[in-house]
């Protein structure tokens, strides 16, 4: 069974978790703690403490803080592989447009269960505040959800959209949830706006963590991010219907929220610290109104800390990799890689490998901003696909000198695209035939070590 403690069970029995027994405070202190732990080689252990001020409920951070543990999330297949089977697939559903091919793929969303059976009676009157959210930084406007996984329904249609949205706890039963400009959500929000409409909102904390990996994927808006999860893992997410809304949450939640977005009804969110190593100012925001709050009796309530990489969220963005290199492939056959930068990926700063200059890179990288996973990456770096994509010290060296300014470099609605491959046929510096070999086996003769 797909569920947070068993993730966090199967952490612990590898030696991957660690657990914090001493009293903690979901002010500052959690965020602090996992904020050094993340920046350790390999981002440190997962962590739970189980004593939080204020709370009866335990905190996981950092679950997903590591290559090894983000990939775990997706279940018991590795990414690279499903992204195979993928590829397959996309090859015969006999569509010429990934989108058109991936729609025909998951045209059937995952069907939901009666009861969410995990969870206790509902909280009366329901309380956010109950609940150990944490503040990260001291700037920041309040105490928030960051690992809310909501769910909401296209009006038109009936399409369900999964996302991670942060939630800033205004009071017992409200929060200004903060939805990026052109994400599906904001899209969602303004057109029940738009007719004058409530927007029914479902959020589960914890549950099946492929869900969770699955929702922060670029797909395209039609694409049921639930669907899609049980298309390339090939066993679909346990789901329920929620109670109030109807809308579907993890059947193994650990709490579960409901209620809905009032049309026009804002209140300002933030401060936020983000990844820009900055406060996001505050700023108006649609205000969630909650109906009702349920969770397990031995809930765990899951964060994580957004701030300057490495951070734990940056492992699960690029977990994906895989998966999003498939769904490109099938429009554009020249990718042959594809490396989110640490530094930029929540931007979508994207190192795009080439096997071939047809299209050249720079009209590739107006089709990619065009349509698919990379229509709103900030910053495309395109290079040859010889090129070891972990290398990022390489690339830039191969950047500074390989691409020109009106020949190399477009910039297009504040956006950036570089073609840092190879103009021309000219030989690459390399040692001598033979001369590697030559100096290995007389190295100790020369009194260097190692």
């Amino acid at each position: 069974m797909r569920s947070l403690p068993n993730f966090i069970r199967q952490l612990k029995g590898e030696d991957d978790l660690h657990e914090v027994r001493v009293q903690v405070d979901p002010l500052l202190e959690i965020a602090a703690i996992t904020d050094r732990v993340c920046k350790q080689p390999g981002g440190g252990q997962g962590l739970l403490f189980r004593r939080v001020n204020g709370s009866a409920l335990p905190v996981a951070t950092n679950l997903y803080g590591s290559e090894r543990r983000a990939a775990l999330a997706w279940g018991k297949v590795a990414p690279q592989e499903m992204a195979g089977g993928l590829s397959s697939r996309l090859q015969s559903a006999r569509h010429d447009d990934m989108e058109a091919c991936l729609l025909n793929l998951v045209r059937v969303s995952p069907g939901t269960e009666a009861i969410l059976e995990s969870l206790v009676l509902p909280q009366v009157p329901p309380d956010l505040r109950s609940l150990p959210a944490l503040q990260a930084w001291p700037g920041d406007g309040g105490r928030y959800l960051t690992l809310a996984l909501v769910s909401m329904r296209d009006p038109d249609s009936g399409r369900t959209n999964w996302g991670v949205y942060r939630m800033q706890i205004l009071d017992r039963t409200s929060a200004a949830i903060h939805f990026l400009p052109g994400s599906q959500g904001a899209q969602l929000v303004k057109e029940h706006a738009r007719r004058g409409l409530s927007l029914p909102l479902a959020v589960t904390l914890g549950g099946d963590p492929g869900l969770l990996a699955a929702a922060v994927l670029p797909l395209p808006g039609s694409i049921d991010e639930a669907a899609f999860l049980s298309l390339v893992r090939g066993e679909a997410p346990r789901l329920a219907a929620g109670p109030l809304t109807g809308l579907p949450v993890a059947a193994d939640a650990e709490i579960v929220i409901e209620g809905e977005i009032s049309s026009g009804i804002l209140a300002n969110e933030g401060p936020f610290g983000n990844h820009t190593g900055f406060y996001q100012p505050a700023a108006p925001a649609p205000v969630f109104h909650v109906q009702g709050l349920y969770r397990a009796e031995d809930a765990i309530f899951p964060a994580t800390v957004v701030g300057p990489p490495p951070m734990e969220n940056i492992h699960l963005v690029r977990s994906g990799e895989p998966l999003v290199l498939a769904l490109l492939r099938h429009d554009y056959p020249s990718i042959s890689g594809l490396r989110y930068l640490n530094e930029g990926v929540f931007h979508g700063c994207v190192i795009v490998a080439l096997q071939s200059a047809a299209p050249p890179p720079l009209d590739l990288a107006r089709e990619l901003w065009r349509k698919g996973p990379l229509r709103r990456s900030r910053l495309l770096l395109f290079v040859d696909a010889e090129e070891e994509l972990s290398n990022s010290s390489r690339l830039l060296w191969r950047a500074i000198n390989q691409a020109l300014p009106g020949r190399d470099i477009l910039e297009c609605t504040g956006r950036l695209a570089i073609d840092a491959t190879c103009k021309k046929n000219w030989p690459q510096v390399r040692p001598a035939p033979g001369i590697a070999a030559h100096i290995e086996r007389r190295w100790r003769e020369y009194g260097l070590g190692g």
